[in-house]
């Protein structure tokens, strides 16, 4: 899935915290750059944003040049980017500090940083959490659920197209506002696994619902429906999608007279 604006913003900062953690004391030679890019490797997507991010940086002469000054700065990036934040990116972010530790050979003291920065950042992702006050924890479940029904839409002809992202983030921050993260991250998280059994996943989406049923309401279940529906309009209806999409219409319609009788 194509990475959002602020996903990008962490990955700058994690490039931010690397580069001071193994190159911001010293000059920067051809050979460690090299290093860098083969310790940086398993960033997926953000590696070409990381090295950018390294390369920009590297050349500005007035940039923090110490570790706890570029700390900082890697820090309140991720505080104000926080809304694409999960315990997924958290730890492939520490796995790619330690691997940059190890493959430029940072000292022990330099290390120990790695550990303040993992807690420094779950301590972000709680801080995120606890905003969601407005939303009781049904709710917020039964909003990231939406992710997961949206994802199995998108992969019903097994075929995920960037229209189909593009829609579905449009639809979902016209229908959570504020909240859109949590269907994001669900979606995200999905997609990022490779998940492919579609009945499973479905199976599974009704089975939160049923569990989160007491946030379970006329307007989230209208909400439920848009998404599914504008994200199966991209490529116009298949066969397919129309089947997940009236098989929801009827399981959460049985689901949510049980409440209601």
């Amino acid at each position: 899935m194509e990475l959002t604006i602020e996903e990008r913003h962490l990955y700058q900062a994690l490039a931010e915290l690397a580069y001071a953690i193994t190159l911001a004391d010293n000059e920067v030679s051809d050979t460690e750059i090299e290093m860098f890019k083969v310790a940086i490797q398993d960033m997926g997507e953000g590696q070409e944003i990381a090295l950018a991010h390294l390369e920009r940086i590297n050349k500005q002469p007035n940039h923090a040049r110490d570790l706890h000054a570029s700390y900082a700065i890697a820090i309140k990036l991720i505080d104000e980017n926080k809304k694409s934040l999960n315990r997924v990116l958290i730890r492939k972010f520490v796995y790619v500090l330690e691997k940059v530790a190890s493959v430029m050979g940072v000292s022990e003291a330099e290390r120990k940083i790695i550990d303040t920065f993992e807690n420094d950042v779950l301590s972000i992702h709680a801080k995120k959490k606890s905003e969601m006050h407005q939303l009781s924890p049904e709710q917020a479940n039964l909003y990231s659920t939406i992710g997961q029904l949206a994802y199995v839409i998108a992969k019903a002809d097994n075929v995920l197209t960037k229209e189909e992202k593009d829609t579905f983030r449009k639809v979902v921050k016209e229908k959570l506002g504020e909240f859109d993260w949590l269907a994001e991250e669900r979606f995200k998280v999905i997609d990022d696994m490779m998940i492919l059994d579609v009945a499973h996943t479905y199976e599974h989406a009704i089975y939160l619902i049923k569990k989160n049923i007491k946030g379970l309401t006329a307007e989230v279940i209208q909400k439920f429906q848009f998404v599914m529906e504008e994200v199966a309009k991209v490529s116009g209806i298949s066969k397919e999608e129309s089947k997940w999409i009236d098989k929801f219409k009827s399981d959460v319609f049985e689901i949510y007279h049980h409440k209601t009788n």
